[in-house]
């Protein structure tokens, strides 16, 4: 027996969603997204949309339920990144006396890259502090 869920759809959510997928620049995996809350919202069974889409029926129902919590945001994927990283005083002299040991893995000299990935930040933050390895 095909699962089949139903979601009600205004008329104005329908066309949003519809004007989305006309967009030339929407990412693939948005579109899917939108097809399957489309789909769903005409009544195909999971089966239907799985071999139309060639998706799995966890991936429906993950977006359905996003949908239906969120609306159409809930279809964007988002990456919050990490938080930038400010270099204070306490790094800045952590770093300068890094670089007056030698470098772990017995080179001669510190690289930037090196250098960020002993402390444990980026090397552009290194580079931002001035220091010459030495």
């Amino acid at each position: 027996m095909a699962l089949r869920s139903v979601i009600s759809l205004t008329p104005t959510q329908r066309g949003e969603l519809q004007a989305h997928l006309r967009r030339r620049n929407l990412p693939a995996s948005v579109a899917i997204r939108m097809r399957i809350v489309l789909l769903l919202e005409e009544g195909a069974s999971y089966d239907d949309i799985k071999e139309k889409l060639d998706t799995t029926a966890p991936t429906i129902s993950l977006w359905k339920r996003r949908y239906i919590a969120e609306g159409l945001v809930g279809l964007a994927t988002f990456h919050p990144g990490q938080a930038p990283q400010k270099l204070t005083p306490q790094l800045r002299a952590k770093i300068l006396a890094k670089t007056q040991q030698a470098p772990p893995d017995g080179s001669t000299h510190w690289s930037l890259r090196k250098m960020a990935a002993v402390i444990g930040v980026g090397k552009d933050l290194i580079r931002q502090c001035g220091a010459k390895p030495t």
